[in-house]
């Protein structure tokens, strides 16, 4: 992201609600384990090792986090 506008100050968002024990997803260490090998792969291969289920109620909702991530990064894309 900083790459993107090197002449902004970006600051990382506390993301700790209530009973989260993190303070930012910059510096989790699960997150850390997300290697651009495995997302790739997770992202090409098929099989249920990389599916990732959610209830229909939740669906609409959570769609419009993901389809924001995606407009943003078609931006950057130009």
């Amino acid at each position: 992201m900083q790459q993107a506008v090197p002449d902004k100050e970006l600051l990382e968002a506390p993301t700790a609600g209530e009973g989260a024990t993190c303070r930012s997803c910059a510096h989790c260490p699960w997150m850390a384990m997300n290697g651009l090998q495995a997302i790739a792969e997770a992202l090409e291969l098929e099989g249920s090792n990389h599916e990732v289920y959610v209830d229909e109620r939740l669906l609409e909702r959570a769609l419009v986090p993901l389809n924001r991530m995606l407009d943003f990064a078609a931006t950057l894309r130009g």
